[in-house]
């Protein structure tokens, strides 16, 4: 029997679905801008602690997971990891996951970080900082479950940028308080970067023109701003 081209690449796509449904994970590819999403669990969970280590070319940071009760996890919460740039970092957002005292960091080794909790110690975000442009992936990882996060750097060239810094909030709560609650000029989606106890609220342009419209538009509101101009692999200026 012959099978045409299209009718033979039709039945090896449909293993391929048959073996990933019995279990077998895809492995993940390498982005350089979107985001990873994945997890299924929403119960709580404790960030046990976050640990370095090299694989290849690329930075690996592992999270290590416990059930409430101090378990090993068993599911992996349901999460997102986002790539942003200016700067380069990595914004992870993990729901029902808690981090504190007893949750163990590496210090070295590292790619420098920042937890921000609620007041009951629920992770609102945890935040990756990057020295340059880069790609990423995360890997789920399974008996008991963790998550794996690889970055490797990128040659791309560093442009300049241009921030319109809002000044007032000072700490992360009033900060993404901020910006969840306040009314802004059309086209200003401002971010909360937040680099361990100082926090800045901004948005970058890539032009010094772009950024002096937004800042008029913003004063005639009311906000009170400053420009900054610095590399894009700089982390903002305070």
């Amino acid at each position: 029997m012959r099978y045409s081209r299209g009718i033979a690449l039709a039945i090896l796509l449909a293993l391929s679905v048959l073996l990933c449904s019995a279990g077998e994970k895809p492995p993940a590819e390498y982005i350089s801008n979107g985001a990873f999403k994945g997890g299924s669990s929403k119960a709580d969970m404790l960030l046990e602690g976050v640990r370095f280590g090299r694989q290849g070319n690329a930075t690996r940071m592992v999270l290590d997971l416990a059930k409430s009760d101090g378990s090993a996890a068993d599911k992996h919460p349901v999460y997102s990891v986002e790539y942003r740039e200016f700067p380069y970092r990595l914004v992870m957002r993990v729901e029902g996951l808690s981090f504190n005292e007893s949750t163990k960091v590496q210090n070295s080794p590292a790619l420098p970080f920042s937890v921000v909790t609620a007041p009951g110690g629920g992770i609102k975000e945890l935040q990756v900082f990057l020295s340059g442009p880069s790609e990423f992936k995360v890997i789920e990882i399974d008996d008991p479950a963790k998550l794996s996060i690889d970055v490797r750097p990128l040659k791309t060239d560093i442009p300049n940028i241009y921030s319109v810094q809002l000044t007032g909030p000072a700490n992360a709560a009033e900060a993404y308080a901020l910006i969840e609650q306040g009314s802004f000029p059309e086209g200003f989606q401002p971010e909360a970067v937040v680099m361990g106890n100082v926090v800045v609220v901004e948005q970058t342009f890539s032009s010094a023109g772009e950024a002096a419209q937004m800042d008029g538009l913003l004063q005639e509101m009311g906000y009170t701003c400053i420009i900054n101009e610095r590399r894009g692999n700089e982390l903002p200026q305070v």
